[in-house]
């Protein structure tokens, strides 16, 4: 058999929570720890499918969007990079999503709880801060936790490798269990997982991810997103290292047109996603359109000194619908 894909690969996960609604809904039973008697009946998955254009594409969010029969809703995310802006990216989709429920005319009682499920394969607080794998957000009273003001905007979040150095054992634990697979299950066997896991459902969870390791072209899109993750990460770091004001790649550094102008390219990318996150989306797709490096150098410059991306976007010379 070939080896194993990695479910720390967002395109993976998506795969695999979207195979069979049965796996997601007991995974995100799981996290909210539900007793058998109170878990969830049924889920839809609002966003199953997965354009191949997505794949390479910066700054793409491969989460899944689900909604259960009492009509809450779940964000569940796989997130392997870690970038400024993540927490207010966060908090903008919860938000947008629950808003998107109110239609005109609505009452405030047709809104149910929106909840974001996100796996992280990096540390999300510095240890000073927290030594822990899990840890739930929501709207409290500062001085009186125990004081909620509603349950209708919560965030779980797991440190994947903390998870690691924190627990060797989680038999018979469902939420030990889902992240001990989410961490190996690319790396372990069927005798493995017989001696490790109890969970019916995870063991169907890892028949499926056999099933989406074998086929070729899986493999081959899973590959594509690797390395565009990959790249990904490391343009952040050099991108941050040379500054929005420089802009500079190695192409610019032996001063090639070319160098400088793709040097230029990714310094705006970086200025639009660090200040305004994926609502500048759209703006990014048109700015490799622009060749002259005089007009590139405009819109660095506005870049600097607004934080309008209303002013951004005329710099750019073109009114684009923005990705919400």
């Amino acid at each position: 058999m070939s080896k194993l894909l990695s479910p720390k690969v967002d395109y993976v996960f998506k795969r695999l929570l979207t195979w069979d609604a049965e796996i997601l809904k007991d995974l995100i039973d799981s996290v909210l720890g539900r007793p058998n008697g109170r878990r969830i009946a049924t889920v839809e998955i609002k966003n199953p499918n997965i354009s191949p254009e997505d794949i390479e594409k910066k700054f793409i969010v491969l989460d899944v969007r689900a909604v259960d029969d009492a009509g809450r809703e779940y964000d569940v995310e796989m997130q392997v990079r870690k970038y400024e802006n993540y927490p207010k990216r966060t908090v903008f989709y919860l938000c947008k999503m629950y808003g998107d429920q109110l239609k005109s005319g609505d009452d405030y009682a047709v809104l149910h709880p929106v909840i974001g499920i996100h796996f992280l394969d990096y540390a999300p607080f510095p240890l000073s801060e927290a030594e822990d794998f899990q840890y739930r957000f929501a709207l409290r009273d500062v001085r009186h936790p125990d004081l909620r003001f509603n349950d209708d905007l919560s965030m779980h979040l797991f440190d994947l490798p903390a998870m690691e150095r924190m627990t060797r054992s989680g038999r018979g634990d469902d939420l030990l269990e889902w992240l001990r697979f989410l961490n190996r299950a690319h790396e372990e066997g069927d005798e493995t997982m017989q001696e490790h896991y109890q969970n019916p459902m995870i063991h169907k969870a890892y028949d499926t991810l056999k099933t989406l390791s074998a086929d070729e072209e899986t493999r081959e899109l899973a590959e594509k997103r690797e390395k565009a993750l990959k790249d990904e990460a490391m343009f952040l770091n050099e991108a941050k290292k040379s500054g929005i004001e420089e802009g500079r790649t190695e192409g610019r550094k032996e001063g090639r047109k070319e160098g400088r102008k793709e040097g230029k390219w990714e310094a705006i990318e970086l200025g639009l996603y660090l200040k305004f996150g994926d609502k500048a989306m759209g703006l990014m797709s048109k700015v490799r359109e622009i060749d002259d490096l005089g007009r590139l150098d405009m819109i660095v410059e506005v870049l600097k000194r607004t934080n309008a991306i209303g002013s951004v976007e005329k710099a750019i010379g073109r009114q684009t619908e923005l990705t919400p």
